[in-house]
């Protein structure tokens, strides 16, 4: 999978020209699908006029007869439709109703030249990938073998039945997994289909992509690749020079944040907003990895109902009732298990916004240092399970938020805590301002500064709520770039700090906006 998805990366630029068509057919599809359409057979024609091969291939011709069933029967090739696109009713049942009926319409209205209606996996997929590009891959038996074989995958099910096409769905969401854990390809996503309305950002056509191109390309190719992967990890490098280089932190205290996770192994940074909490967690992890290793960083944010469930594993709804699947820590944990050797950090955004008891359950006990690689009985399935030694827990808080109740003094107990602070006063971002030569920039400086300390020494604010100094790290700084810092980011904070202050706020708002103006 890593060499497929490498190749796929290299190549991005020939596949975006290749798979193009693609894209305009969901296009031209979902600009033209109207289920109700007076006119269906002219709907239907118009919505699939740009399926090309897609449902033409090989001299079969799923497109043209399920055409002429709709100039025959519009209102039944209509419903046809209606309940194959009806998320409501389980996909086997959709897929048999849409093949059923089509074979009484193959037997009504056949001639001497039609032996086949053509409305098979491939075609129904098809149908199902227009509709929901952010759910559906298309399948193809080829395709579908191909691939598998080459990523150890079973694909031994029957043909034409329903369960080879389960089986490649399957392996679709276990493709889908890894593209959307990756940075890269998710930016790509994101660069290529802009303009598309897709629910997912374009991520499962992506993954359509990469098992297509990796069910075609031959082994030999794919393991060259090995050799160029060896000349970019010196491009991949992070150190902690990289770090103080990006991150307004001093060398004290990344040496401090190294050994809190040494020796603990969880830890917590804390801190106002835009003092960079987010972008210091990532950062640091790679700067231990020695590298921009995103496949052993895992980021997830917490909120109220994020559940036990999501975390470790659950019930969730299936076709067929419930079935246990899988949380991400759990997944993240497996995977670190496979590579003892490695470290792997797992960051959590908004730690305190979740319910830690409930969500962390029995694992509360097993994150404790002293308890890594401890086994415990699992609520779920009664599956023996510990957390890693490798793994490196980060999460993030913002004490600023009112709404958010005190973090549980059990999950206190388990990390450590650090301050993350605004770096008004660090060398590095001092000589950084100093280089923008902007005057309106370095008295907005000076003055957030004084603020820092009113709201410092406020008996109901503190320290946690301080302005941090991330709002300064990028933009033109134009007068309307400084404009807008103030007015829509400053201030609004200032509001909700001394809303029952009305004097200490006009007094802040005069400063501030008098820089500006």
């Amino acid at each position: 999978m890593e060499k497929i998805i490498c190749y796929y990366k290299k190549d991005i630029k020939n596949i975006s020209l290749d798979e193009i068509y693609k894209l305009k057919a969901i296009k031209c599809f979902q600009d033209n699908w109207d289920i109700n359409a007076e006119d269906f057979y002219d709907m239907l024609s118009k919505s699939l006029s740009k399926s090309k091969r897609l449902l033409a291939s090989r001299n079969f011709f799923p497109k043209n007869m399920v055409l002429y069933f709709a100039s025959k029967e519009p209102e039944t090739v209509r419903e046809m439709f209606i309940n194959l696109f009806n998320e409501t009713i389980s996909l086997p049942r959709r897929i048999d109703s849409f093949r059923d009926a089509s074979d009484i319409l193959l037997k009504q209205y056949a001639d001497e030249k039609m032996n086949a209606h053509y409305q098979n996996l491939n075609a129904i997929s098809t149908y199902l990938f227009f509709r929901f590009p952010e759910k559906y891959c298309i399948y193809k038996e080829g395709k579908f073998k191909n691939f598998a074989d080459k990523i150890g995958y079973d694909s031994s099910q029957k043909r034409g039945s329903f369960e080879i096409l389960q089986a490649y769905y399957d392996m679709c969401e276990e493709v889908f997994t890894v593209v959307k854990d990756d940075q890269e390809l998710v930016k790509i996503a994101m660069d290529r289909f802009r303009n598309m309305n897709f629910a997912d950002k374009g991520l499962h056509l992506l993954t359509e992509e990469i098992i297509y191109i990796g069910s075609k390309i031959n082994f030999d190719s794919i393991l060259d690749i090995a050799q160029d992967d060896k000349k970019q990890e010196k491009c991949n490098e992070y150190t902690k020079e990289d770090f103080l280089r990006e991150v307004y932190i001093d060398e004290d205290k990344y040496n401090i944040l190294v050994g809190i996770l040494n020796r603990k192994k969880n830890i917590i940074l804390q801190g106002a907003p835009g003092v960079g909490k987010t972008f210091l967690s990532r950062r640091l992890a790679y700067s231990i990895l020695g590298a921009k290793d995103d496949d052993k960083v895992k980021f997830v944010q917490f909120h109220q109902n994020y559940s036990y469930e999501d975390f470790i594993m659950g019930y969730k709804p299936c076709e067929n009732g419930f079935e246990l699947k899988y949380g991400v820590f759990y997944n993240f944990c497996k995977k670190a298990e496979k590579n003892p050797e490695d470290k792997y950090f797992f960051i959590i955004d908004e730690i305190n916004r979740g319910n830690i008891s409930k969500i962390f359950g029995e694992l509360m006990m097993l994150i404790e240092n002293s308890y890594r690689g401890v086994e415990i009985e699992l609520a779920y399935g009664g599956e023996m399970f510990s957390v890693p030694q490798n793994i490196y827990i980060i999460g993030i808080m913002n004490t600023a938020d009112r709404s958010i109740a005190m973090i549980d003094y059990a999950l206190r107990r388990r990390f450590s805590f650090f301050d993350v602070k605004p770096a008004f006063e660090n060398d590095r971002f001092l000589s950084y301002i100093e280089s923008l030569n902007n005057e309106k920039v370095s008295k907005l400086i000076g003055t957030v500064k004084l603020l820092n300390e009113d709201i410092t020494e406020d008996f109901s604010l503190g320290q946690g709520f301080c302005i941090g100094h991330s709002y300064f790290l990028s933009g033109d700084f134009t007068d309307k770039y400084i404009y807008e810092i103030v007015e829509f980011d400053i201030i609004p904070l200032l509001k909700e700090y001394w809303f029952d202050d009305y004097d200490k706020l006009e007094k802040w708002e005069k400063a501030l906006r008098d820089i500006v103006e």
